[in-house]
This record gives C-alpha cells, sequence and structure tokens, in this order.
C-alpha cells in the first residue's frame, strides 16, 4: 500500500516535527503553519496548559501572534517561561464570554482547542466563545479525546463519576465527560459555527509510540499520521460513537456560519 502525504503533512517532511506522541495536534499544527507561511497569523488557543504544543511552530514563524488561554495558574506560570521572548501572552481564567474583555484583541485568524472539550461542563458558552472570537475568514480547530472514558485505571473512572458531580456545585476543574457525536454538531450549529472538516485520529498506533527509539520517532509519527489520513480520506469509513474505542481523538475544523 502506497500512502500519499496531503499538503499539510509535506511541508514537515525535512523539518523537525512540530509536535510528537500525538496525530490530531501534528495534523492541526501542520494545518496552521502552511497558513503561517502565507504572513502574519493570530491565533487563539483555550485551555494552552503550559504551552508546549505551539513553542515549536511560534520559534518557526516569528510573524504569529500567540494567546493562550489556561485556568491552572502553575501551568500558566510554565507556558510563560517557555514562550519567553516570542510574540505570545498568557491569560489566566477559564474560556467562557466573561474573559473576551482580557484579551489583548477581540477577534483571531485561527481559535484553538486540542485535547480540552472532554473537560468543558458548559459546553455551548465555550463554543460561542469561539465563534465570538473568529475574526473574518477565521477557523477552529477542536480535537477531544475519548481515552478518559475507556480507561481502566481507577484515578480515571472516579474522575469520570466525581468530576459531573462537583461541576454541578461549581467546581469544575475534574470535569470530564464522553463527548457524543449528535451532540457535538448539534452545538456548534447553535453557536453558529458549522463543520468544515471532520476527521478522527490516534488509533492504538499512538501506544506503539513510547516504544519507538528516539531516533526513529520522527519518521514513525510521519507514517503514523499518513496511514491515518489515508483511514479518513479514502478508506470509506464512516465515523459513530461505537467507534471511539479505536479512534481516539477526534477532529473538527469549524468556521462561523456566514450571515
Amino acid at each position: 500500500m502506497t500512502l500519499t502525504p496531503t499538503p499539510t503533512m509535506t511541508m514537515t517532511l525535512n523539518e523537525p516535527l512540530l509536535t510528537t506522541g500525538n496525530t490530531a495536534k501534528l495534523y492541526c499544527l501542520n494545518w496552521i503553519a502552511a497558513r503561517a507561511q502565507a504572513g502574519p497569523l493570530t491565533i487563539l488557543d483555550l485551555g494552552c496548559g503550559d504551552a508546549r504544543n505551539f513553542e515549536a511552530l511560534l520559534r518557526r514563524y516569528p510573524a504569529v501572534q500567540y494567546v493562550g488561554i489556561e485556568p491552572s495558574a502553575a501551568a500558566c506560570e510554565q507556558a510563560r517561561r517557555r514562550l519567553a521572548g516570542l510574540p505570545a501572552t498568557i491569560v489566566e481564567g477559564y474560556a467562557y464570554a466573561a474573559i473576551r474583555e482580557r484579551l489583548p484583541r477581540p477577534a483571531y485568524d485561527v481559535v484553538v482547542s486540542f485535547s480540552v472539550f472532554e473537560h468543558v461542563y458548559r459546553r455551548l458558552a465555550y463554543l460561542q466563545l469561539i465563534r465570538a472570537c473568529l475574526g473574518p475568514g477565521g477557523h477552529a480547530l477542536i480535537n477531544y479525546d475519548c481515552g478518559h472514558f475507556r480507561s481502566t485505571y481507577w484515578k480515571e473512572r472516579l474522575k469520570n463519576i466525581v468530576g459531573p458531580l462537583l461541576a454541578r456545585l461549581g467546581q469544575e476543574g475534574y470535569y470530564q465527560a464522553f463527548v457524543r457525536e449528535a451532540d457535538f454538531r448539534q452545538m456548534v450549529a447553535q453557536a453558529g459555527l458549522h463543520i468544515v472538516e471532520a476527521q478522527s485520529f490516534n488509533t492504538p498506533l499512538k501506544g506503539v509510540y513510547k516504544h519507538i527509539p528516539e531516533a526513529q520517532r520522527a519518521a514513525y509519527m510521519q507514517r503514523w499520521l499518513a496511514l491515518e489520513a489515508w483511514l479518513n480520506e479514502s478508506a470509506g469509513i464512516v465515523y459513530d460513537d461505537s467507534l471511539a474505542g479505536t479512534w481516539f481523538s477526534r477532529n473538527f475544523i469549524l468556521r462561523a456560519e456566514s450571515g
């Protein structure tokens, strides 16, 4: 079987990868990088954590302006240290509409949310914030994971039970709940967004990655991403929630509804 890389994949074949260990994130970062090559770009990252996902991209494309939002004070401090000297701003807080007045600009070319949505309690409000923060012609890149809900680890199982209960009492920090495909699509429409692209990533090949020798990991990532891209584009697989145990990450590119 011959796998033909997509345009968003080929740009990294002769360069260091923008991230490793996660094909959903690498696909999105390659997609963003392809656009960053054309000129200045503004990015809003919801739930940025320590911002490690964007360090390599910001160093490679100095015309990119980055803003990360993160509720953890410790993670915000790590992100500020990691991105010191780069065109980046880190804002501490939850990514809901009330935070917009604290952002350095009102609208962005790209809004991203990586492995966060499954931990978001007020999901419609979150998507409405994304819609409000998109500039003209802007895109939102969202991926979310199901691994927490397939895990046999007792702490994950406990959070699946306790997290939703605590969120109802105003403590959202431990919330996690499976994202149903139909619910997500309905909320996207309610928020005034539409789906440009829907794909799935991170098959069980994700578990193989940690066993690959360091010197071979970049080559493995390229082949892993190429295979999953082919499965999305050419294998005729129609995703539904029953496949969440095979595809650990669901990946969407969104735009604002016109009018």
